[in-house]
């Protein structure tokens, strides 16, 4: 089969491609194609007028379609990564006669590269090479293409997984830019470090780019082409919120990226808030929640059936750690520390955890529970009745200071020093490497709870002064009142939410307080006054799920 492949290479070579040598699955194979004078002379601006694609067949038949992309002077480039090993073939179509029709092959090796990543287990990643657990913990360098080499070491020295970065829109493409800011995403790709790619900035910066929906394709469809290759996700604008009409933009370039992105990349975006506001859109696979409060993220994990990730600029170990036992990922503020408890753990089976006292849990019931103390005091854990491994960790260093070997359903404890934070974590370590040796990814379902929405039963009421007629962009003081005091309701935690159904400016987090005041912001709605969807959403401390609902008029 070599010798086939090469004589393929120098017949090929002949006709203007240049193919790549064996291929490494998940690594890039990038088949370049030279114009010649005549070709070059009809086409002075090959990015805007020469087409090329090919159809692409892996070695066990799946198949998608491909564009090339201009890299500059008469270069054009066909970038595929193996998603399997073996021949891959690609059938070429094109307005240049010299490619059209042409049919090209070339081999993928085997490799210890993990693959991609996607959605799995309803809250949780996997690789789609090993289909092994994925653990998304995030360090944000932003400037990536001009970020100092000792930001790469500070990444792995974290033990960080994803790294987030903005790379900006402009049109006409530019070659360079790309090639300079691919250089860094494959040098993190090589430490199997997944870059998160944040396609355009705040407040209209993808509008004033691209500021219609044919350059928009077009530009989107030359990313794909470059980008989608390499280990990566999507985040298509940074603060969404600030966009004019976002709901519906986002939509639509998420529809397309879904359509053209054929290894079929996570995709979200950037918030001041949260991107729960387009679940029900279709395109979007995770939801990133920007809060140092952890009742935003605890609440959506309740609530959608999706993976979340935390993000934002005041992620302290704290903050962290408690949104993490909520039931997220770190997109930001990871630590070595993290990295170390956590991967030893069966991170991708784990869900919140209620049966505890003075903590915040994660439990994989029966094999796994870990229990986080921010505060001095006896702490309670209801367990299954097994022995379990057991020890106290420093949640800011990762030390571990095992006990002896505890036996139980009850724990009672107290951890070992007070003015720091802690975590507890039992663990049946034989019987976790028993299922390694069987290796299931899920070993037992993980349901979604339905929400509580009869009045009779949910425990609480909102109170908002002026509440038939509420003013956009004006403090306005509200209380969520207990009606119904147990011992569940002492500890609640709530998330207020408000949306315009009939526009498209998207559903906004209002607050996670459960009294003071809020603002609803104007930009809800395009027109007053209009029909306000306001929503009360709350988990007491068993993790039961209630939702308020009110409708309102909201007036300038």
């Amino acid at each position: 089969m070599r010798v086939g492949l090469i004589i393929l290479l120098l017949a090929v070579t002949a006709w203007g491609q240049k193919m790549c040598p064996d291929t490494l699955v998940y690594g890039v194979c990038d088949i370049v194609f030279e114009l010649d004078e005549a070709e070059a002379k009809a086409h002075p601006e090959p990015w805007k007028t020469v087409q090329l694609t090919a159809e692409v067949k892996s070695p066990r038949f799946r198949t998608y379609l491909l564009d090339a992309f201009w890299n500059g002077g008469r270069t054009l480039v066909l970038r595929v990564a193996p998603t399997e090993d073996g021949v891959w073939e690609l059938k070429l179509t094109s307005n240049l006669t010299r490619f059209d029709k042409q049919n090209l092959k070339f081999n993928a090796l085997v490799s210890e590269l993990p693959g991609f990543i996607q959605k799995a287990n309803v809250h949780h990643w996997r690789y789609s090479g090993t289909t092994k657990g994925h653990l998304w913990l995030g360090i944000e360098i932003w400037d990536l293409a001009s970020a100092a080499e000792e930001s790469f070491e500070t990444v792995k020295a974290q033990k960080a997984t994803h790294v987030r970065t903005l790379f900006e829109p402009v049109w006409p493409p530019d070659p360079k830019r790309f090639e300079v800011f691919e250089k860094r995403v494959m040098q993190l790709n090589a430490d199997k470090i997944v870059v998160d790619v944040v396609l355009a900035g705040p407040d209209g910066a993808l509008v004033k780019a691209l500021p219609d929906w044919r350059t928009r394709e077009k530009y989107f469809r030359y990313v794909m082409a470059r980008l989608a290759p390499l280990n990566v996700t999507w985040e298509l604008v940074k603060d969404w919120e600030t966009y004019r009409d976002a709901r519906g933009m986002l939509k639509d370039l998420g529809l397309l990226i879904q359509k053209i992105d054929p290894y079929g990349h996570p995709r979200s975006a950037y918030p001041v808030g949260s991107t729960s506001a387009f679940v029900a859109d279709g395109w979007m696979t995770h939801i990133l929640c920007n809060s140092d409060d952890p009742a935003l993220v605890a609440i959506e994990h309740q609530v959608y059936a999706l993976p979340v990730v935390t993000v934002g600029k005041r992620m302290s170990t704290k903050v962290m750690w408690s949104a993490i036992m909520a039931g997220s990922y770190p997109g930001y503020g990871a630590t070595k520390a993290m990295a170390e408890v956590l991967e030893g753990m069966r991170h991708w089976e784990l869900a919140p955890y209620f049966e505890v006292s003075n903590g915040r849990g994660l439990a994989l019931e029966g094999t796994e529970y870990l229990l986080y103390v921010d505060r001095p005091g006896i702490v309670e854990m209801e367990v299954e009745k097994h022995g379990y491994d057991a020890a106290w960790i420093d949640a800011a260093t990762g030390e571990r200071m095992p006990l002896k070997e505890w036996k139980g359903e009850h724990f009672i404890g107290e951890p070992p020093g007070k003015g720091r934070e802690w975590l507890l974590h039992l663990s049946r370590e034989g019987r976790k490497e028993g299922m390694l040796k069987s290796y299931k990814f899920e070993s037992q379902p993980l349901l979604m709870q339905e929400a509580e929405v009869d009045p009779k039963r949910v425990p609480f009421t909102i109170d908002i002064k002026d509440s038939v007629d509420l003013k956009a962009d004006t403090p306005l003081p509200f209380e969520v009142k207990i009606t119904k005091d147990s011992r569940a309701t002492r500890f609640m935690q709530y998330l207020i939410t408000a949306d315009v159904p009939t526009e498209v400016q998207g559903m906004r987090v209002i607050t996670t307080n459960s009294k003071g005041t809020m603002v609803l912001p104007s930009a809800l709605a395009g027109k007053f006054p209009a029909v306000l969807y306001l929503r009360v959403t709350a988990i007491n401390s068993n993790g039961k799920l209630y939702f308020v609902d009110r409708i309102v008029r909201l007036v300038k």
